[in-house]
C-alpha cells in the first residue's frame, strides 16, 4: 500500500508545493496529486519511482505506515527573521524522518532516563542553576560541552541536513520525552545558545505557550545556564573591549554579543558603552560571523546506534536501505551526527593526594540488544 500522507511528506520536507512537484513529474496532475495525498486515488510506479527520485528517498519509503508528527512546543525558537508557513512544515517533517530512524535504531540499544524534568513556576536563572547540577557541571565552570550532555540525560537531540535563515533549532516532546531539533548552518556559539534556549523552554513553559515573555524567559535561561552572573562577575573587566570579550568567548563558548548582555547585567558596561559595542560589531560585519573559536558541537547518539546495529565504519547503503532513503540522504544525515574523533574531550580533573586516579575517566559497561 502506499500512503499519501508519505508523499506530503517528503514534498514538504523540500519546500515543494503540489504544483511544484508535478512540474517535476509530468504524468501527473495537481488535482491527482492531491487525491493521492489524500489516499483518494492511486499511484502508477512510474511516477513514485519519479517522487521517490526528486526527493531523496526509495519507493519503499512510501510504503511504510505514517508516524504521528511533532507536537512542537515553539517551533518559532531561534528565528532571525519571519518564520513562513512552509519554511515551519519542512523542519518538522525533516525532524519527523530523522526521529523515525532515530527511533528504529534505539529498538537495538538501552535508552538513558530522562534526568532533566520540567519545572514550571521556578525562576529561568534557579531552573538553569538546577539543571547545570543535573547535567553535571559545577555552578561556575564554562560548559565544556552541552550538546553531549544533554543526550546523556535523556534528551534526544537530531541533526537535521535542512538549513534556512529563519530558524536555528526548535523542541517539543515526544511521549514524554524531550526532543531538540538542529538545523545546519549555524556558527557552533549560536548552536550552543540555541540549545540551552530549548532546554529553557523544555523546563519551564508549557506546549502550547508563545509570546514575547516565553522567549524572553528561555533566552535568561540560556545565558545563565551557560554564563552564570556569579562566575562571570570574577572575569569580566570593567568596561571590556570588544578584544576582551572574544577571547572571554573562547573560554565560555558564547556569542560576543551575549557577552555584551552580560556585561551590562553586572555593571561592567552602561546602555551607551552596550550600544557602542554593538554598533562597532556591526560595522566590522560581526552580526553575520563574529571571530573567536568555538569548538563545533553535533549530537551523537544517532550515529552512535547505527554503529552498534551496523558495524562502527557504518555501512551508508545499508543504512539507506533499512531506512528507505537514498545514499545520499543516509549521508546528509549522517554527516549531521558527531563520530567519536568527533566528540569533544572531556575535561580532565586535576590530580589531588586525596584523588591520584582524578585523571582517569571511569566507563560503565552497557548491555544492548542485537535486534533491530
Amino acid at each position: 500500500m502506499i500512503y499519501g500522507e508519505r508523499i506530503r511528506q517528503v514534498r514538504e520536507m523540500h519546500r515543494l508545493t503540489q504544483a511544484d512537484l508535478v512540474k517535476e513529474v509530468p504524468s501527473l496532475t495537481q488535482s491527482r496529486l492531491s487525491r493521492i495525498e489524500k489516499d483518494l486515488a492511486p499511484i502508477d510506479e512510474e511516477s513514485l519511482a519519479l517522487v521517490a527520485a526528486v526527493t531523496g528517498v526509495a519507493t519503499a519509503f512510501f510504503s511504510r505506515p505514517p508516524t504521528p508528527g511533532f507536537s512542537v512546543l515553539s517551533p518559532q525558537l531561534r528565528s532571525r527573521s519571519r518564520l513562513t508557513q512552509g519554511e515551519k512544515a519542512a523542519a518538522l517533517q525533516w525532524a519527523r524522518l530523522v526521529d523515525e530512524e532515530y527511533q528504529n535504531l534505539r529498538s537495538g540499544a538501552r535508552a538513558l532516563p530522562v534526568r532533566l524534568r520540567p519545572t514550571p513556576g521556578a525562576t529561568p536563572e534557579a531552573a538553569a542553576a538546577a539543571a547545570r547540577k543535573t547535567l553535571g557541571f559545577s555552578a561556575h565552570q564554562p560548559l565544556p560541552y552541552l550538546i553531549l550532555a544533554a543526550e546523556r540525560a535523556g534528551v534526544t537531540v537530531l541533526g537535521l541536513p535542512y538549513a534556512i535563515e529563519t530558524l536555528d533549532a526548535f523542541c517539543a516532546w515526544r511521549r514524554g520525552e524531550p526532543v531538540i531539533a538542529l538545523l545546519g548552518g549555524v556558527p557552533a556559539d549560536r548552536v550552543r545558545f540555541s540549545v540551552a534556549h530549548e532546554i529553557g523552554h523544555l523546563l519551564l513553559h508549557q506546549p502550547g505557550q508563545t509570546g514575547p515573555e516565553v522567549e524572553a524567559e528561555a533566552d535568561r535561561f540560556a545565558a545563565e545556564l551557560l554564563t552564570p552572573l556569579a562566575a562571570l562577575r570574577g572575569v569580566m573587566p570593567h568596561n571590556p573591549t570588544l578584544s576582551a570579550l572574544v577571547m572571554l568567548k573562547t573560554i565560555w563558548g558564547v556569542s560576543v554579543k551575549s557577552l555584551v548582555r552580560r556585561a551590562k547585567e553586572l555593571g561592567a558596561v552602561d546602555g551607551d558603552r552596550a550600544l557602542s559595542l554593538y554598533k562597532q560589531m556591526s560595522s566590522r560585519g560581526w552580526n553575520r560571523r563574529e571571530p573567536g573559536y568555538v569548538p563545533p558541537e553535533k549530537p551523537r547518539a544517532l550515529r552512535k546506534m547505527a554503529e552498534i546495529v551496523h558495524g562502527r565504519g557504518v555501512r551508508t547503503e545499508r543504512f539507506a536501505a533499512l531506512a528507505a532513503w537514498s545514499e545520499e540522504l543516509a549521508l546528509n544525515v549522517l554527516a549531521q551526527h558527531a563520530t567519536a574523533e568527533e566528540l569533544p574531550h572531556e575535561p580532565t580533573p586535576t590530580p589531588t593526594p586525596e584523588k591520584p586516579e582524578a585523571n582517569v575517566i571511569p566507563f560503565r559497561p552497557r548491555a544492548v540488544k542485537t535486534g533491530r
